[in-house]
């Protein structure tokens, strides 16, 4: 089963949100200053130049497949064996498109989320009842948040 879909949905951001951006790190960094936390005001000039240069890209399209032998993201495979479980979430769940998330083994793993973009849902999820459990996940908060805001 293959399928493409891109990384991210494109989210444009009106000029106000750019300085908006700028203005809160720009806060945050003199009050650093202020306190004499060099490194702290660095790190945020750093991290907000880089969200702001993020969302300005364009999203990628990648492609994905299911195999008999495991899971492909583009360059990167994960065998089963190195997956726990899967859950695929539904367009209502969603808020969009539909997903499927899987585990990792391990406890520092994080969760992957995938989108299905062409792929029917029901087929990936027959598909994936074979080799791996199907598990209720949930996607991270901090990827909620993110999205929320428009990231």
């Amino acid at each position: 089963m293959e399928w493409s879909a891109y990384d991210r949905t494109q989210k444009t951001h009106a000029p106000d949100w750019y300085w908006a951006v700028g203005i809160i790190a720009l806060s945050i960094a003199i009050t650093a200053v202020i306190l004499n936390n060099l490194l702290f005001a660095a790190l945020v000039v750093i991290s907000a130049v880089s969200l702001c240069v993020r969302t300005l890209q364009k999203p990628r399209l990648i492609y994905y497949a299911l195999t008999s032998r495991g899971v492909r993201t583009g360059k990167e495979f994960d065998s089963y064996q190195t997956l726990e479980s899967f859950r695929v979430v539904e367009v209502e769940e969603a808020l969009g498109e539909p997903k499927l998330l899987l585990k990792a083994k391990g406890l520092l793993s994080p969760i992957r989320i995938i989108p299905l973009g062409g792929a029917g849902a029901d087929a990936v999820r027959e598909f994936l009842v074979q080799y791996l459990q199907e598990e209720e996940l949930e996607e991270p908060l901090a990827r909620k948040i993110m999205e929320f805001l428009g990231f």
